[in-house]
């Protein structure tokens, strides 16, 4: 963005770490699923910003490896663990699927409330939800950078995402469905920016969010890629699928 070397990307390339930096993130959500919810309790009670930091170390891995990933050569240098992955995208962007936009307090006086009532336990779960709503934004820009550089990756990511896991068809209903964003009364909206909603003016709901961008992005890549045309199957389902995004593709 600052026009200058990729100074960075060239020396975790050069000293091999962007393996690392996946096993890592693996780890993190590893620690998160076993052993966060046994400290839980005492983090909040205790030492809520320790608690907070633990679980916010995944989302720096994954801005990390978003950032690297975005080169061809960031890609190429996560060798085989880039099928681990791929795998570990898919496991966001279900979540994200299915994932709950939180109720929002209308007014001042609600939103005093809702600040006073609040325990430490649903502050850090609070501050657990954005971080996993962070992680799977991130993780949808890996997946669209899969799609970039599909002719550069091994096989078996192709396989990963073409064939057990139909990324496209995962693609369509997030679009459908923008878990990124919420209509609130009046025509107001909100969208998840840095890590917290926050409402946007009339001028900026006009403009496409980040994540749709990255979303439409890679159904793009999917559908036009030659290798993955060849090897991807077309059914009724799919099809019906697909065209459903076409109410979105209008003049503005």
């Amino acid at each position: 963005s600052q026009q200058r070397d990729e100074f960075v990307l060239e020396a975790m390339v050069l000293h091999e770490k962007v393996p690392l930096l996946i096993r890592e993130l693996i780890a993190c959500e590893l620690w998160k699923a076993k052993a966060y919810p046994h400290l839980q309790d005492f983090l909040s009670t205790s030492n809520s910003v320790k608690g907070y930091l633990l679980i916010y170390n995944e989302a720096v891995m994954a801005n990390f490896l978003e950032a690297l990933l975005y080169h061809q050569d960031g890609c190429e240098a996560a060798g085989d663990l880039i099928v681990e992955l791929a795998d570990y995208c898919h496991r966001k962007l279900v979540w994200y699927l299915n994932s709950e936009i939180p109720a929002h307090p209308e007014g001042v006086e609600e939103v005093k409330k809702a600040i006073l009532d609040e325990t430490p336990e649903q502050y850090l779960h609070k501050q657990q939800e954005a971080i996993n709503l962070t992680c799977a934004q991130y993780a949808l820009s890996i997946a669209r950078f899969f799609t970039d550089h599909l002719h550069s990756l091994p096989l078996s990511v192709t396989a990963r995402l073409v064939d057990t896991y139909d990324l496209l068809m995962l693609l369509c209903p997030l679009l459908e469905l923008k878990p990124w964003q919420q209509e609130l009364k009046g025509g107001e909206q909100r969208r998840f920016i840095n890590n917290e909603w926050v409402r946007v003016s009339a001028d900026d709901a006009r403009q496409m969010h980040k994540p749709e961008a990255q979303a439409w992005l890679a159904v793009y890549n999917l559908v036009l890629d030659p290798e993955v045309r060849k090897r991807y199957q077309f059914n009724s389902y799919r099809k019906n699928a697909l065209m459903r995004l076409r109410k979105f593709l209008h003049e503005s």
